[in-house]
């Protein structure tokens, strides 16, 4: 996973984070790349997130193939509303 080291901080005081995700063009490979999205934004918040965006970027070779594409979140974590058990 790439996250920003620093995150974003909004006009609220919350803070954003941007996760990038690279990918193939094979069966299910967005797809994929989703989930270790998703699985890597939960273990930086420790706790839920909400989506803020999603971009899918494609990288191209010298003859304009697309040989990868980036996937990329920006997401805010969910405050813990509930107190930690003992």
């Amino acid at each position: 996973m790439m996250a920003d080291s620093k995150p974003i901080r909004t006009e609220g005081g919350s803070a954003v984070y941007s996760l990038t995700s690279l990918y193939d063009g094979s069966s299910g490979a967005r797809g994929r790349a989703a989930e270790w999205l998703d699985i890597n934004a939960r273990n930086l918040c420790l706790s839920e997130y909400t989506l803020i965006s999603e971009e899918s970027v494609p990288i191209l070779n010298r003859i304009d193939e697309v040989i990868h594409s980036r996937l990329t979140w920006e997401i805010k974590c969910k405050e813990e509303t509930q107190e930690p058990p003992p």
